[in-house]
């Protein structure tokens, strides 16, 4: 087999300028696209644990308003949101203090709302203990819970947005 060999010594600067800087650009184009596709894996990751339906009643628009709450709860108060939606019963994570806890069990028509001690001393408190006892009965008795979810969720960011303007 013969080999040849390239000698580009009688190449201009400019084309060996220019190759130099086109592998140069195919790295960093081949690094952006692996940067761009690990932040997307890692934000799949984490909507799985932020929002789990169980039942999968839950709507991918419905699914998209929770987790934009979520990244609004997290980037301006720094406080995770976990919705956890279960056939069977309602758990509950361990550690809350940083956490606003949804759950909700339809089958046996139960709901809890767990505020972080931040957001429950921010918020008034005919509001707080209002959602954490009274609100979901009433979608939960009508089989209308993810609306009522979404409502719920709804008044909690207003509520956030009338503390932001005061």
């Amino acid at each position: 087999m013969v080999r040849i060999k390239r000698y580009y010594k009688d190449s201009s600067p400019l084309v060996s300028m220019l190759r130099t800087t086109g592998v140069v650009l195919v790295f960093f184009v081949t690094g952006l696209i692996f940067w761009k596709n690990y932040e997307s894996t890692l934000e799949k990751i984490t909507s799985r644990q932020r929002v789990y339906d169980q039942t999968k009643t839950l709507s991918k628009s419905q699914r998209k308003i929770l987790l934009n709450f979520a990244r609004y709860l997290k980037d301006l108060y720094g406080i995770e949101l976990k919705v956890n939606i279960n056939k069977k019963h309602i758990i509950k994570p361990d550690n809350l203090s940083k956490t606003l806890f949804i759950g909700i069990c339809p089958p046996k028509k139960k709901a809890v709302i767990h505020f972080p001690i931040l957001l429950k001393k921010s918020l008034p408190q005919e509001f707080t203990n209002y959602m954490e006892t009274e609100y979901c009965k009433t979608y939960l008795s009508k089989d209308t819970w993810p609306i009522g979810l979404i409502n719920g969720v709804k008044l909690i960011y207003d509520q956030l947005n009338n503390l932001s303007n005061e």
